[in-house]
Parts: C-alpha cells; sequence; structure tokens
C-alpha cells in the first residue's frame, strides 16, 4: 500500500499558521466592512452605483450570477489537482503533499474523486450561465416607489 508524501511538521505549522492569519484577516474584513456593506445595498440597492450600473437595476444578476462566480472563484484551486489526479490515474496526485498518512487511491475511486475535484467548479460556471439567462425575468425594482430620502446620508454613521 503506497501513501502520499507528507508535510514535515515544520511545514505543518507554517501552513496552518498561515491559514489561521489569512482566515482571521477574512473574517475580520468580513464582519467590520462586508457585512454592513451587503445590509445597506440590501436595504436600500436603489441608492448604490457602480461602475455607473445602479445596483436596483442590476440586482437580480448580482444574486444569480455574482454568487456562483464568487464561489467558482473559491473553488478553482481544485481544477489543477483534477486534472492530475485523472492523468496519473491516483489520487491525490505525486506533487500533492498531505497534512496526514493517506493512502493514494488508484483505478476508479480515484478517478471520481479526480472527477468531483473538476465538477465542483464547473457547476458553479454552469449555475452562473443558468443564472444569467433567468436573472432577466425576475421582477424589476419599481423605482417609482423607492424612497429616494433613505439615499441621503445619514451624518450618524
Amino acid at each position: 500500500m503506497e501513501y502520499a508524501q507528507e508535510y514535515s511538521k515544520k511545514e505543518k505549522a507554517v501552513r496552518i499558521l498561515a491559514g489561521v492569519f489569512v482566515g482571521s484577516v477574512i473574517y475580520f474584513l468580513h464582519t467590520i466592512w462586508l457585512i454592513p456593506i451587503i445590509n445597506d445595498v440590501v436595504s436600500r440597492p436603489h441608492c448604490f452605483e457602480w461602475l455607473g450600473f445602479n445596483l436596483a437595476d442590476y440586482f437580480w444578476y448580482l444574486v444569480m450570477v455574482g454568487v456562483p462566480l464568487f464561489a467558482f472563484t473559491m473553488s478553482w484551486i481544485l481544477i489543477p489537482r483534477g486534472i492530475a489526479g485523472i492523468l496519473e490515474r491516483r489520487f491525490p496526485p505525486k506533487a500533492v503533499k498531505v497534512y496526514r498518512p493517506t493512502k493514494v487511491k488508484t483505478g476508479f475511486l480515484a478517478w471520481l474523486i479526480s472527477a468531483m475535484h473538476l465538477l465542483i467548479p464547473f457547476v458553479f460556471l454552469i449555475l452562473a450561465a443558468w443564472g444569467y439567462l433567468q436573472a432577466a425575468h425576475f421582477p424589476t425594482f419599481n423605482k417609482q416607489a423607492l424612497d429616494l430620502n433613505l439615499c441621503i446620508k445619514d451624518s450618524t454613521h
């Protein structure tokens, strides 16, 4: 039985600490900056413009296309590992290190795992394409019914 190459203890520590640091920064930025922006846009989308486009006009495109594309950007790192697994007919591929003792899978199971690594990002791309086609059929915001007084900057924030 063949086992995949493992990270050394030092490599594990460095990678885990780097992951914790990056994750903490992302969490901090998410809670301090992104969540308030999302709440603001959802409560009054007609008040925001981005690159000259009013978000009320393109709200459904943001939801139906933007969210799957964002998920794709988070999952694209699976593609090289999936391709390498299919080409080498083993999983994990030879160039991939692991954190704990992992038996190398070969045959159909290796192909299936590698195919799943390729399928996940492409499902997000297909979902974004489908969302692009569907977003035009969703109801639009009635801009006359939206309160423009909400767009005035509040001095307390």
